[in-house]
């Protein structure tokens, strides 16, 4: 048993710590690469001026802004998050944009007490790393009214998104990977809908439909090419921390060909490769 106290972190210690940190560090860049799925799913949520609205895990509070600028002022949008870094960042780009109907929370939406109820929950890959996901959502299921509804997206099956299944195909030839568990929490733990669908409907949700998106994403955002896309890569999710350990020239050889495979990627609009999520819409 592994006695590193970062690897015994639950997904929401990691999130609260450091991957927060590392969020806000990034926060354009991981913006500008997951962007098309949110406005997919921003549209899909089809929010009406004046609506109350719940944002679970907003992270640096992008989607929560843009919200509140849909509901307008007679709505009001609270972005809840578990990372104090990510509530400050989006507090203070609410104020700079001059949203008065935005606010931020910190806590943990499995557990949190709002007081309050909503049209609607929305959440752009915020729900994906919940310990016990039954009882997350059968919480969540009370911060909406009767008759409200929920909007989320998830990634799909992890070999549905060839950003992930080339990329980790690379590292795997270099340095030894953890076998997935299906369904941990982490980003490809609601791939199967079969899984997404019980819950929601245990937690009291009706009407569960999924809608899929798929396309091109940016690594790294908009404007990258592949050395900066590698940098992202490395420094902003798992492949610096799984390369770090290697023998120099080994990381050497395994950056080089990750490098290869992204230039494969470029286009005039940056390193762009294929993705699918899934638009997951529930009434209470």
């Amino acid at each position: 048993m592994s006695t590193n106290p970062i690897e015994q972190q639950t997904e929401a210690e990691r999130w609260a710590n450091e991957m927060g940190e590392k969020w806000n560090t990034y926060r354009d860049r991981f913006e500008g690469m997951i962007g098309p799925v949110g406005d997919a799913l921003l549209d899909a949520a089809h929010l009406a001026p004046g609506e109350r609205v719940i944002d679970v895990g907003c992270g640096a509070g992008v989607t929560s802004l843009e919200i509140a600028r849909r509901i307008g002022p007679s709505g009001s949008v609270v972005g809840l998050d578990i990372s104090p870094t990510l509530v400050a960042t989006a507090t203070s780009r609410a104020k700079k944009a001059g949203l008065t109907n935005a606010r931020f929370i910190l806590g943990d939406a499995s557990k949190a007490d709002l007081g309050e109820t909503f049209d609607c929950l929305f959440s752009r890959f915020g729900i994906m790393f919940f310990q016990d996901p039954y009882a997350a959502f059968a919480h969540m299921h009370g911060f909406v009214k009767p008759g409200g509804r929920t909007m989320f997206s998830c990634w799909g099956p992890q070999p549905d998104n060839p950003w992930v299944v080339e990329i980790m195909g690379i590292v795997s030839r270099y340095a030894e990977l953890p076998p997935p568990v299906p369904r941990a929490p982490g980003p490809f733990a609601f791939g199967e809908q079969d899984y997404m669908r019980d819950i929601l409907v245990k937690a009291g949700f009706k009407d569960v439909s999924f809608a899929s998106w798929k396309g091109g994403q940016y690594i790294g955002g908009p404007g990258s090419d592949a050395k900066s896309a590698l940098q992202f890569l490395s420094e902003a999710l798992f492949v610096g921390d799984t390369l770090k350990d290697l023998p120099e020239e080994t990381r050497a050889k395994a950056e080089a060909e990750l490098e290869d495979v992204l230039r494969s990627h470029e286009t005039p609009g940056g390193v762009q490769m294929q993705g699918m999520a899934w638009l997951v819409g529930a009434t209470a």
